[in-house]
């Protein structure tokens, strides 16, 4: 019935949600890589429709927003654009399918990156 239904979706959102659970990001999503849908998220994740497309396509100079919050895309690092805000930062990673994105304080910059690049490598191994 019904319940099946459901109990799929929150099992398939739990495994989607376990592959942004960067453990120095405040808030992070994986997202299909035509910014449509997050397919997973930790924390207050708070991108709209349209914050999620400019992330898909974020490149150097892009301005973006999470719930608001503006940061500049200014470099590229370990593969993975960056941007800051006054006391945050964007770590943004793309990939064939998915792109995952996390906030976390400035100081914990290279330590997301690092995440993020960890989680990627077993979804790369997945055709992602």
């Amino acid at each position: 019935g019904p319940e099946n239904i459901l109990q799929k979706r929150n099992r398939s959102i739990m495994s989607w949600a376990a592959y942004c659970n960067f453990p120095s990001a405040t808030s992070s999503c994986i997202a299909g890589i035509d910014g449509k849908a997050s397919w997973g998220v930790k924390g207050d994740w708070k991108a709209s429709g349209p914050e999620l497309a400019k992330l898909a396509k974020a490149g150097p100079g892009s301005m973006v927003a999470v719930g608001g919050q503006k940061y500049m895309i200014v470099t590229k690092a370990a593969d993975c654009w960056f941007g800051a805000a006054a006391d945050t930062c964007l770590v943004i990673k793309h990939m064939k399918k998915v792109f995952l994105a996390g906030v976390a304080s400035k100081d914990k910059k290279d330590k997301l990156i690092d995440e993020i690049n960890k989680f990627a490598a077993s979804l790369e191994k997945g055709g992602y």
